[in-house]
């Protein structure tokens, strides 16, 4: 139960908001994107269809499981890194995952890589016990995302008690996620 208290669950919602308010990520300016940490991401359009808690994935993009920004975690296997088949999102969730956690690198210099759980399955559906772990009663459309608080020991590995989070690189990285719309 600590677990899931201590890995931020950012649920990325295609919602519409006043442009003032979010910073513009998508679409990109060119596609496929160029990101210096998604050289190896194989970009195509892709559709969440459904709702987080009752959807599918149609034509993912696979997350890689690392990047110069990044670290992946599975859960179940207590280690880095994560699963391939656990790494799949929209092709916007990639692309402002990698976006934002480029810029927070960029700007928090000596910062460690950011780490990243479970998205959603290739085609989405459930990802329930069965798949390891707690499970998930979201992450079926592609739209969400588990990411790690970052550490004060500054470890490549998740916080198991709240005394482990550094709160103040914890709150910059909400916030950034929450000024591109992330919900």
């Amino acid at each position: 139960m600590r677990r899931l208290l201590l890995c931020a669950a950012l649920v990325f919602a295609i919602a519409a908001s006043p442009a003032e308010a979010r910073v513009a990520l998508w679409p990109p300016l060119e596609w496929p994107p160029t990101l210096q940490s998604a050289d190896v991401v194989k970009w195509r359009h892709s559709r969440a269809i459904g709702v987080p808690s009752k959807g599918r994935l149609k034509r993912g993009v696979k997350l890689p499981d690392q990047g110069q920004d990044f670290f992946t975690w599975d859960f179940p296997r207590n280690r880095s890194p994560s699963r391939g088949w656990r790494r799949w999102g929209t092709d916007r969730l990639v692309y402002t995952l990698l976006t934002v956690l480029h810029q927070y690198r960029l700007d928090t210099p000596g910062v460690p890589r950011v780490g990243i759980a479970d998205l959603s399955r290739p085609k989405g559906g459930r990802f329930g016990k069965r798949y390891g772990g707690l499970g998930h009663a979201s992450h079926q459309n592609g739209l969400d995302v588990d990411i790690l608080y970052p550490r004060r020991d500054r470890t490549e590995l998740p916080p198991w008690r709240v005394r482990e989070v550094d709160r103040k690189l914890s709150q910059d990285l909400v916030s950034r996620f929450a000024a591109a719309n992330a919900q």
